[in-house]
């Protein structure tokens, strides 16, 4: 359940009492309340008479509100923003659990503890998308800007990337790490780089399956891109607090830098129909080689080389200038042999987790490297 359930709630005046003024009497004691429904009591960790205020305040200009309970707790596990202020709903599912986590990551002294008569100052903050009763006040995400990804030795079980120029502020928000750990140390690392995602949703939702999936890092670009917002931050279940983010300003440039430190870039395009005379295949993901289109069998891309994988905006795809800095193209193929309505392609964010998918699957490690499946750089 998304929002709080507010059936039954009482209406209350401005300060919860009924009171005869003119010299009349007045209820003091067990005040006499108007109410439209089932009288309930507001929990006494939230006090009643507590006005709210018309929105929440920002305590910096760069501030961001997170809501919603896994993108609260999410970024409270990740540490890696700074946090202002938490407000909490007295009445919010799984209040104790974020309570004792907010402690745990001494947060206490950011804590407050509301009423439903913050309601409307939620939803506001929450640009009226469900917010469970928990709105984080906090510090941009971090995403660097980068400008090339160094030579990776599968072994060491990490990646290095050479960061870009940023103004002192973004420094306070971004930080200076270069040096980011593999999620596992028997594959190369595979990095997804997003063209023209324009939908705050579809980024989210490529964060949580990438996440989910095992992948290193998730790199967009400066412009024609969809921000990492918290609408975003909301769609990824919290998942873009914890995957590497970097954002690149010359994409063809970041590509061609990779590529001489021994990345291989695979885009995702959509592949030739299957040849009446080719047998069946235990997968419908095809990758071939993009100069020649020769088709690789039992292809594993995180085991031969550090990867890049180019997923560009639904129905313009990559930019010709990617396409012809990519040494394989990857795709899926339809499912049907007759598209009677015109469905020809899956949505961004399922055909980023199809093909992270597959390329992470350890499908054939103990296969002889076919030579013909390599593409040698001059």
């Amino acid at each position: 359940m998304d929002r709080v359930d507010r059936t039954g709630r009482r209406s209350e005046h401005t300060d919860g009492r009924s009171e005869h003024i003119d010299g009349r009497s007045e209820h003091i004691d067990g005040r006499s309340e108007h109410t439209d429904g089932p009288e309930r009591s507001i929990p006494s960790r939230a006090d009643p008479r507590d006005r709210a205020p018309d929105s929440l305040p920002f305590t910096t200009a760069a501030s961001e509100f997170i809501y919603g309970y896994s993108s609260v707790l999410a970024a409270i596990r990740a540490q890696r923003r700074q946090f202002y202020k938490l407000y909490v709903n007295s009445r919010g599912l799984n209040r104790d659990i974020l309570l004792a986590r907010a402690k745990a990551a001494d947060l206490r002294q950011i804590t407050r503890e509301v009423g439903d008569q913050y309601d409307r100052a939620f939803d506001k903050a929450s640009s009226g998308r469900p917010h469970n009763g928990f709105i984080l006040e906090a510090s941009p995400l971090p995403v660097p800007p980068i400008t090339e990804l160094q030579e990776c030795v599968k072994e060491s079980g990490q990646f290095n990337v050479v960061l870009g120029p940023q103004t002192k502020e973004e420094l306070a928000v971004n930080g200076s790490r270069t040096a980011y750990t593999s999620k596992s140390p028997s594959r190369f690392p595979l990095v997804l780089y997003l063209d023209g995602i324009l939908d705050e949703g579809n980024l989210g939702a490529i964060a949580r399956s990438a996440y989910f999936l095992g992948v290193d890092a998730l790199v967009t670009p400066t412009r024609q891109s969809a921000p990492w917002s918290h609408i975003a931050v909301k769609a990824s279940a919290g998942a873009a607090e914890a995957i590497p983010l970097f954002r690149v300003a010359e994409p063809a440039d970041f590509l061609g830098r990779a590529s001489r430190n021994g990345w291989r870039c695979y885009a995702a395009a959509a592949p030739a129909p299957r040849p009446k005379d080719e047998k069946e295949s235990t997968t419908d993901i095809v990758y071939t080689q993009a100069r020649s289109g020769k088709v690789l069998h039992a292809h594993t891309p995180v085991l031969e080389h550090p990867t890049i994988l180019m997923l560009g905006a639904e129905g313009a795809g990559l930019r010709s200038s990617l396409l012809n800095l990519a040494h394989y193209n990857v795709g899926i193929r339809h499912g049907r042999n007759v598209d009677e309505v015109g469905v020809d392609s899956l949505n961004v964010s399922v055909a980023a987790g199809l093909l992270c998918h597959d390329i992470l699957a350890n499908k054939a490690a103990s296969l002889e490297r076919d030579p013909e499946n390599v593409v040698f750089q001059l």
